[in-house]
């Protein structure tokens, strides 16, 4: 059954319409697609269980790095032919002192050709409290490497529709 409102000769539109929306109600953002959420919680499991597997344990990252990163990485894959299906993320370690080195390196569909290559450049967090007590105490036995939560994402593509 449908509501009907009838207004009065003396009752105003805004009776009516109700209340103007405010800058709260304009702001608000749409909820967020159930599959894109899986998608983001799985590429961040991912990334976690091959970097942790690839150093041994001996990694501590910033709590919503991994968040952050696997929302670029989304970002960079949407226009992508084949989205992020053709993704290969590569993750450095960049220290600074003997170079970068390979941490790990996922593959989102191992059944679809890759068409972009993105670069995930780590570096250590020479200011965190974890890095510096290590310094102090260096017989605290093997020395875990601390993630700096500033990192870069690069990309490659395999094509070039322009030509």
């Amino acid at each position: 059954m449908a509501h009907l409102k009838v207004l009065s000769p003396t009752s105003n539109l805004s009776d009516l319409l109700g209340p103007l929306p405010t800058e709260e109600d304009l702001t608000e953002t749409a909820p967020e697609d159930p599959t894109e959420a899986l998608t983001r919680a799985v590429l961040r499991r991912r990334v976690e269980e091959e970097v942790r597997s690839n150093t041994h344990n001996n990694i501590l990252l910033p709590p919503h790095l991994l968040d952050q990163v696997a929302d670029h990485v989304l970002y960079f894959a949407k226009d992508e032919p084949c989205g992020l299906r053709g993704c290969v993320l590569v993750v450095i370690w960049d220290d600074g002192e003997n170079g970068h080195h390979q941490l790990a390196q996922v593959k989102a569909d191992a059944n679809t050709p890759t068409t972009h290559i993105l670069g995930l450049t780590l570096r250590p967090d020479p200011a965190s409290w974890y890095t510096k007590m290590a310094r102090i105490f260096r017989s605290l036995g093997k020395r875990r490497m601390v993630v700096s939560s500033q990192y870069d994402l690069t990309k490659r593509r395999f094509y070039n529709f322009e030509e």
